[in-house]
């Protein structure tokens, strides 16, 4: 999934402009991070692959061995058995090298076989370091917030540094992260974005309001976080 395609020019414009509204109301330093994938879940390859290896040896087991899977009465006392140990074992390596590869360059299938909970955990420990690489947690009175989007689990995770960890917990940004999905399942991705960039905004301003003093520490464009996993 091309992350460079989601969003324009004018998207990312607005996104900027949503941050700076944001922070105009709030001495919080909001961070959006999109990124393709949070993990690389070579299980679920793995898990791709045995399943094709064994679908693959059951059609050729029942089309060539001259076994009945119906019940019905057989011609002689034992099926012909066409297939030696040696065409098993190469359908059975073929057909889990052929899976693998398919999952690996294909994100439906291989997030066909993650589980949701291994999707969380990689999403949370992505989010992480992206909240170190990115800064978030260099602010003068920690108050970073990082909004963490991944296009392969389809998660968000919003992060929130010390200070704001104090009064906010990552759920108490559920509105937050709707607004985000439902931008992105009807694929208005600016739209999303700049609306739940909003709403974390309005949760943050009760408590941390914008002081005199107040600086623009983190910049306020949407980073692209491709990563080689």
């Amino acid at each position: 999934m091309n992350i460079d395609t989601f969003f324009n020019a004018d998207e990312k414009e607005r996104i900027r402009k949503a941050i700076s509204e944001a922070e105009a109301h709030t001495s919080a330093e909001i961070v959006p991070v999109l990124t393709d994938s949070s993990g690389r879940y070579d299980r679920a390859e793995d898990l791709a692959g045995c399943t094709l290896a064994v679908l693959t040896l059951t059609v050729l087991w029942l089309s060539f061995q001259g076994v009945s899977a119906d019940g019905a009465w057989q011609d002689r006392s034992a099926p012909e058995l066409i297939l030696g140990l040696g065409p098993i074992i190469l359908t059975l390596v073929v057909g889990f090298a052929l899976g693998v590869f398919l999952a690996s360059r294909s994100w439906g299938l291989r997030r066909l076989f993650c589980r949701v909970p291994e999707m969380e955990a990689c999403l949370k420990e992505r989010a992480m370091q992206a909240f170190q690489m990115h800064r978030v947690g260099n602010t003068r009175e920690a108050t970073g917030v990082l909004i963490f989007i991944s296009t392969f689990e389809r998660m968000v995770y919003v992060m929130g540094d010390s200070e704001i960890s104090k009064h906010l917990s990552n759920d108490d940004f559920v509105e937050v992260k709707d607004a985000i999905i439902r931008g992105f399942k009807e694929e208005k991705y600016g739209e999303g974005l700049a609306q739940g960039i909003q709403l974390c905004g309005q949760k943050l301003a009760p408590h941390f309001p914008r002081k005199e003093d107040d600086q623009d520490e983190l910049s306020n464009d949407l980073i692209l976080w491709k990563q080689a996993l």
